[in-house]
């Protein structure tokens, strides 16, 4: 396998989302989500010996790619 997996997910809102500044914020708010969510635990699975060191969202049609570490 890799260091790196590449996962694909959509997300549902109620009405449109309008523009790239708001998609990349979708975005930002994904990674941060994570970020907290690992806590420093990270998200590998429990019985592994690795960690995650950083998640990163890219939305569809945009080239910016949002990074958050995981410390």
């Amino acid at each position: 396998m890799s260091k790196t997996l590449t996962f694909t997910v959509s997300v549902t809102f109620q009405d449109k989302i309008t523009g790239d500044n708001e998609v990349l914020k979708v975005a930002e708010n994904i990674g941060r989500a994570i970020e907290l969510e690992c806590g420093g635990m990270g998200i590998a699975p429990e019985s592994s010996e690795t960690f995650t060191r950083s998640v990163s969202v890219k939305p569809q049609f945009i080239d910016e790619t949002i990074t958050k570490k995981i410390v």
